[in-house]
């Protein structure tokens, strides 16, 4: 069933109107969503509830509010997801975390970023690296911090569209090629 990007951009402007604009408020709706929508891609039995024609909303409504209460949802995103079931447009909740940081990213000019390197990094080297990126990208950046040994050394950064590649298999690689067209 393909999401309707129209209705998804609509319910995602309104929640970040209703959102009070404080970071931990904005943040824990993030949160929330993310859940959702990740339990509602891999949970066969979740999507078959807010999907299931035959389940009157009342219905869809007491077992998904028990659900929402036991994982402590804001009553926001609780609204947000009653809201698309009644319309019927819940598979709009796939999409719904990535359309809401979207917008929150544009709210607060911040960007999800990621450090990939092949050994820990002390903390003042992270704090180095996410000011050079934020001078060149121009916004703030809330960075991820992965190991992946198979870089071998160096490190590699993505933030939004901006990535570089430093990393010891990137210039083995590099260099391969060049060898190879000698």
């Amino acid at each position: 069933m393909k999401v309707d990007k129209k209705v998804l951009k609509r319910i995602t402007k309104i929640l970040l109107n209703k959102v009070p604009k404080e970071e931990e408020k904005i943040l824990k709706v993030l949160k929330d969503l993310e859940l959702i929508s990740t339990f509602y891609r891999k949970n066969t039995e979740f999507r078959n509830i807010v999907l299931n024609p035959r389940l009157d909303l009342e219905t869809k409504e007491k077992i998904l509010a028990a659900t929402f209460d036991n994982l402590q949802i804001d009553n926001l995103v609780k609204e947000t997801i009653f809201y698309l079931i009644k319309i019927n447009k819940g598979n709009v909740i796939k999409e719904l975390d990535k359309a809401f940081r979207f917008e929150v990213e544009k709210l607060f000019a911040t960007v999800e970023g990621e450090i990939i390197t092949a050994y820990p990094l002390e903390q003042s080297d992270i704090e180095e690296i996410k000011n050079l990126v934020e001078k060149k990208i121009g916004k703030k950046v809330e960075f991820n911090i992965k190991e992946d040994p198979s870089l071998i050394g160096g490190i590699v950064v993505k933030a939004g569209s901006y990535v570089l590649d430093a990393s010891v298999r990137f210039f083995i690689k590099k260099l391969q090629q060049q060898l190879t067209q000698v």
